[in-house]
């Protein structure tokens, strides 16, 4: 049994094309000025960039600890390791430098997904900056970024 093909009408066509028109637009609006708080329709830019082969440098960073058993450890990227992953750390790293403080949240994780581990007594952020010459790294740094005593 076929049915016949229903037309949409004036108004809805409009109403559509005005829909997928708005998108659209917010999507290029977004491309160009937006921030990765606009995703899904901002830009992912920790996976948006390139690299000069001659002087260009790559940043990335990582999570540190010392603990309460006096041994120092890398955090995991993970909802499991530690709540968070390494791009939410990478997005909020501007605010992390201002504010230090929220680096608790993650120490306060830590404590309440894995209670039989020793707690952090301080949290690292580490930065490494690998520098690039003809497309290979020459040299290699390493820094904290930012250092937070845990309460």
């Amino acid at each position: 049994m076929d049915l016949p093909a229903l037309r949409l009408g004036p108004r809805a066509r409009l109403w559509r094309s005005l829909a997928g028109t708005a998108v659209v637009g917010a999507l290029f609006y977004t491309s160009a000025y937006g921030s990765n708080d606009d995703f899904p329709l901002g830009p992912m830019t920790q996976f948006a960039f390139s690299v000069k082969n001659d002087g260009g440098v790559i940043g990335s960073y990582w999570l540190e600890a010392d603990t309460a058993a006096g041994t120092h450890v890398k955090l995991s990227f993970d909802a499991v390791g530690t709540g968070m992953k390494r791009a939410e750390i990478e997005g909020q790293m501007p605010r992390i430098v201002r504010d230090p403080s929220l680096l608790q949240g993650i120490a306060d994780a830590q404590r309440r997904l894995h209670p039989g581990q020793p707690r952090f007594t301080r949290i690292y952020v580490v930065r490494e900056i690998r520098k690039l010459e003809h497309g290979k790294v020459v040299s290699t740094s390493r820094q904290n970024r930012v250092v937070w005593d845990v309460r």
